[in-house]
């Protein structure tokens, strides 16, 4: 039975869909979350399901490594005189893709220039070990400096991961330094680029966060450079819809931060393959059978009826 309804089933071509950003509606003023209506509505039919995947990517490396989309360009300072005044502040580094030197040569240049206290500081780059230090060089009535990378107000948007520090306040003074935990991060969680779309059922993750990931596509380029993809084996989706009128496309970093790209275009081309389905083949089937199997008794029924009521008028004869 299966072999006879292959043998009906009439194969389709594949449907090649092109997202071009800037036909899409955008979202929160981040141009990584868009709505794509398609001119043409995708439908399989009774005895087909939908495979979807990613064919090709042109995304432009446009976004900045630190900015506030990516909340991670502050960070909370608590300076200390020897008489116990203290003053909190906070820097807001200015969006852009920093190395490591430019990165504390801008930390540096804006704490000093922020500090009530005239405190001046050195802060460093360990090329042997990657890490980075902190050490208070002098100030008013100088005692000591923290970095609030917990209890500070900005702590969830901290600049802390790219200078290799823990969810920790640490302390140092004019002759104890303090180090950074881990090496340094420049990235910050955009090694990689998650493509998501409302299409796409549950991925297996192995942390908690939003599924529905296309793929997720390494960032192995300098930035302002071209990132390109193209599937050469690609995972094809089962869709659990039947049709395709409108795609939301999301494209966040490992820590679900919507990608800002600063309004460079980018292009996805996405393909929808018909596959046959012989279980919705079987399900026409049963229920063509089933409106014959109601029809015979809607046909009984009326039968009995009328055989009721020519045996009554029998009797009153």
């Amino acid at each position: 039975m299966n072999n006879n309804n292959n043998n009906n089933y009439i194969k389709r071509f594949p449907v090649e869909i092109i997202l071009n950003s800037n036909d899409g509606q955008i979202f929160n003023n981040l141009d990584g979350h868009k709505i794509f209506n398609l001119s043409a509505e995708i439908n399989a039919r009774s005895d087909e399901i939908l495979l979807l995947f990613l064919k090709k990517a042109f995304i432009p490396f446009s976004f900045y490594l630190l900015s506030s989309s990516q909340k991670n360009n502050k960070l909370d300072i608590r300076e200390t005189q020897s008489d116990g005044t203290t003053n909190i502040y906070a820097i807001t580094i200015p969006d852009a893709n920093y190395n490591i030197t430019q990165l504390i040569s801008k930390i540096k240049t804006l704490l000093e220039s922020t500090s009530t206290f005239s405190y001046k500081y050195s802060i460093s780059f360990d090329k042997t070990t990657g890490k980075v230090r902190f050490l208070l060089l002098s100030g008013s009535s100088a005692l000591k400096a923290e970095l609030l990378f917990q209890s500070g107000t900005n702590s969830a948007v901290s600049c802390r991961s790219l200078l290799g520090f823990k969810e920790l306040d640490i302390e140092f003074t004019l002759s104890v330094e303090a180090d950074s935990q881990n090496v340094v991060d420049m990235a910050d969680g955009l090694d990689s680029i998650r493509i998501g779309s409302n299409l796409v059922g549950d991925n297996i993750k192995t942390s908690n966060g939003e599924t529905g990931e296309l793929l997720i596509l390494p960032v192995n380029f300098s930035p302002f450079s071209i990132l390109y993809f193209d599937a050469i084996d690609p995972f094809h989706h089962k869709l659990a819809t039947r049709s395709i009128k409108e795609i939301e496309i999301k494209m966040t970093d490992s820590n679900d931060n919507v990608i800002d790209f600063n309004n460079i275009p980018y292009t996805l081309i996405l393909e929808v393959e018909f596959q046959h389905n012989p279980l919705g083949t079987i399900t026409n089937q049963n229920s063509g059978i089933d409106t014959i199997r109601s029809a015979e008794i809607r046909k009984n029924i009326f039968n009995d009826i009328m055989n009721k009521m020519n045996e009554e008028k029998e009797e009153k004869k």
